[in-house]
């Protein structure tokens, strides 16, 4: 009978010859996934006796991983701003850059007067940023949008899971034409699909074949989102409201202008830890109502 270790040394091997990334974190993870341990239990319990079940299970799964499946897709589960969330083909994995985008929202909002404000996250897929932002700010109540009926399951599913199901409504719309066309927001968070369609091909293919195209593709030169969504997000922001935008690299300048072309002004632009322009911080400039689409 196999051993969680003979298991392990078997799987690393597999995954190795298939030049999967960090073989030895993917099969200690599946494991710990079949047996519903954590890491350090794997680690501990080499001599722990595997039933045939639970072999075909794991077995199962590296095969999968080897052939490209994202871990996340396998276990279902992906940590966002120090929450778990679960994660589907439907939606897209959280990034730790997108990280940034909930920090700064955070931030912001910490830094007014009153935390009662009314957020909308566009394009929410798994309902990290909306769910994150609301688990920090107790008094605060959220809209979320995405086109994926699907995906929005996820979201809701991940908001009830960390009790902020009555505080977030989600809505299946693309980008922002269920709202009034007038002032209602205080905050609008979004990562849009930023791709340029000659990138998309280069992509690594365990993105490419596994992540969704809708939530990656952003038009011939990555902008298409942008340019709907800042004219819809300026005239449904309030006077002083801020608008956060995640950014493919190379895009801070051609969005920059797209903001500042719809009576917003660029407070900011963050980078990340691979010192990558991430997250536009743009304000709406207060008794600016202008809505060209410039």
């Amino acid at each position: 009978m196999r051993t969680v270790g003979t298991a392990r040394s078997w799987a690393i091997e597999k995954l190795r010859r298939n030049r999967v990334e960090c073989p030895e974190t993917s099969a200690d993870l599946l494991l710990g996934f079949v047996f519903g341990w954590d890491r350090v239990r794997v680690l501990s319990r080499f001599e722990h006796r595997m039933e045939e079940e639970v072999w075909g299970r794991f077995e199962n799964l590296i095969r999968r991983r080897a052939a490209g499946e994202p871990l996340q897709y396998l276990t279902g589960e992906q940590e966002f701003y120090g929450l778990q969330f679960h994660v589907t083909p439907e939606v897209l994995i959280p990034r730790p850059e997108t990280e940034l985008l909930v920090e700064e929202a955070l931030s912001l909002v910490r830094a007014l007067p009153f935390q009662g404000i009314r957020f909308l996250d566009v394009g929410t897929g798994s309902g990290c940023i909306a769910v994150s932002v609301a688990r920090e700010i107790p008094a605060a109540k959220g809209w979320a949008t995405d086109i994926s009926a699907e995906a929005l399951k996820i979201a809701g599913k991940n908001a009830a899971r960390h009790e902020v199901a009555r505080r977030i409504q989600f809505i299946q719309a693309d980008s922002l034409e269920c709202f009034p066309l007038i002032p209602i927001f205080d905050l609008i968070l979004s990562n849009p699909p930023y791709v340029a369609r000659a990138d998309y091909d280069s992509l690594p293919a365990v993105v490419k074949d596994h992540e969704p195209c809708s939530a990656l593709l952003g038009g011939k030169n990555g902008l298409e989102f942008y340019r709907r969504l800042i004219p819809a997000s300026s005239a449904r922001l309030m006077p002083g409201g801020y608008l956060l935008l995640e950014l493919g690299a190379g895009q801070e300048m051609r969005v920059a202008q797209f903001v500042e072309r719809q009576g917003l002004f660029t407070q900011r632009v963050l980078q990340d830890l691979r010192g990558i322009s991430r997250c536009l911080v743009a304000r709406k400039i207060a008794g600016s109502d202008r809505s060209d689409n410039g």
